[in-house]
């Protein structure tokens, strides 16, 4: 087993080290499930976009249990096809009567973070919205979830969809997640799915013969300006914006076989996301290195770790 060693000061404190402009963060080891920094990290937020990530999940899920596969083929229903129209929202400009694979759709969701691709993937899996949010909560639970909400597939307000409210939710609710929970699905969503990063990880891609760039800003290799963001090892994980959640982000980078797992919630601009999160990124790498402990025996479970660092929090 692997766990992580602190070097340097063990009194060293998280303020000493890393001032994080965010309302909430935190940062996590990905194998161990180890908090290695928190802020108010069980304030429960709106994630925005954040949200997407249970859909990823879940339609990872189906696609391992055989119920749909990467090249099965849906059309657009109105419901998801008002969404793409407005150009108020992310997306890419869907076609009705047009065939979609699971993989175009999945793509866009999770490069472009479309809104319309996350809500017809939600209908194939489960048949309709509200079915998908059932399935979404449950698994929250499952995962060992405590603060969340979830009310729609997309992650945008149940009031910016109209007559399309998921059937058991209401039009004044809005998803919601700590970053404690955010960070808890993002660990699973990686270790359970890691073909998740393949996609995750690509920094532009066509859709429909039109060019689309990933809102992750610190991948490597993003073209022209927006490459001044990257940061070396990023190859996840979603970005979140909404006016009532501001900027947002779960990233995730690997060095030398060192993963990490961030979240920063409402931050003031889609650059203090990333600034943010570098910040947590060179804390995390610089402090923190792996030892191999074998007599320690089979490494805690996201749900076991992450709730044992906050039950000696309260302590």
């Amino acid at each position: 087993m692997s766990v992580i060693t602190v070097f340097g000061n063990p009194e060293t404190t998280y303020a000493d080290t890393v001032d994080v402009e965010a309302d909430s963060a935190i940062l996590v080891d990905a194998e161990s499930g180890k908090i290695l920094y928190e802020k108010d990290s069980d304030l429960t937020l709106p994630p925005a976009s954040m949200a997407k990530m249970m859909t990823e999940y879940l339609v990872l899920e189906a696609i391992e249990e055989g119920e749909i596969e990467w090249d099965t083929e849906t059309q657009i229903s109105d419901y998801p096809y008002s969404i793409s129209a407005d150009s108020t929202f992310s997306g890419v400009g869907l076609t009705q009567g047009q065939d979609y694979t699971v993989r175009e759709l999945y793509e866009a969701m999770a490069i472009n973070s479309d809104n319309a691709t996350s809500i017809a993937l939600a209908e194939l899996v489960a048949g309709s919205e509200g079915e998908f949010v059932k399935m979404m909560n449950e698994k929250a639970e499952e995962l060992g979830m405590e603060d969340y909400q979830f009310v729609n597939s997309s992650g945008l307000e149940n009031s910016d969809l109209g007559d399309n409210v998921p059937e058991g939710t209401e039009r004044d609710d809005t998803n919601l997640l700590s970053a404690r929970s955010a960070a808890i699905l993002a660990y699973h969503l990686v270790n359970d799915y890691p073909e998740a990063l393949e996609i995750s990880s690509v920094p532009e891609t066509q859709f429909d013969d039109e060019n689309i760039i990933n809102w992750n800003r610190m991948l490597p290799g993003m073209p022209g300006q927006l490459a001044q963001y990257s940061y070396e090892g990023v190859d996840g994980l979603k970005t979140g914006f909404t006016d009532l959640a501001g900027y947002c982000f779960t990233g995730t980078a690997e060095r030398d076989g060192q993963r990490l797992i961030s979240v920063v919630m409402k931050t003031d601009s889609e650059e203090a996301r990333f600034a943010e999160t570098r910040k947590l990124f060179e804390y995390g790498f610089g402090e923190f290195e792996k030892k191999n402990c074998s007599r320690l025996g089979t490494r805690l479970t996201a749900k076991q770790s992450l709730m044992f660092q906050k039950e000696k929090k309260m302590q």
